[in-house]
């Protein structure tokens, strides 16, 4: 796991069910998705043109102040109508994919 300083890195974070965030935190699904919308692109497109060292995406297990949470490096790509992981949730309309890399841990 990378250890990478918490102020160098343009973190998204994400509030996950805990259907998904069970699959995600025991790496059966390695994508998340959001859908092709206007909050989305400027969000994700905000994130990811930040002049951060690293973009990474910070997952949490509901909003509670204390809850769990778990960091990856997440490269983003736009994907049209096509629907590859329906078991994981994955849209039939277009849709951004959080595709997830490696876990990593996040110093204060």
């Amino acid at each position: 796991m990378k250890i990478l300083p918490r102020s160098k890195c343009a973190i998204l974070p994400l509030v996950l069910k805990g259907e998904w965030y069970d699959m995600i935190a025991r790496g059966w699904k390695r994508e998340e998705y959001r859908d092709s919308t206007p909050y989305w692109a400027v969000r994700l497109s905000n994130w990811d043109n930040t002049e951060a060292s690293a973009h990474v995406v910070e997952f949490r297990l509901g909003y509670a102040k204390d809850a769990p949470r778990m960091t990856f490096d997440c490269p983003i790509y736009y994907q049209p109508a096509e629907r590859r992981h329906p078991e994981w949730g994955e849209p039939d309309t277009p849709h951004y994919v959080l595709s997830l890399g490696s876990r990593v841990f996040l110093e204060d």
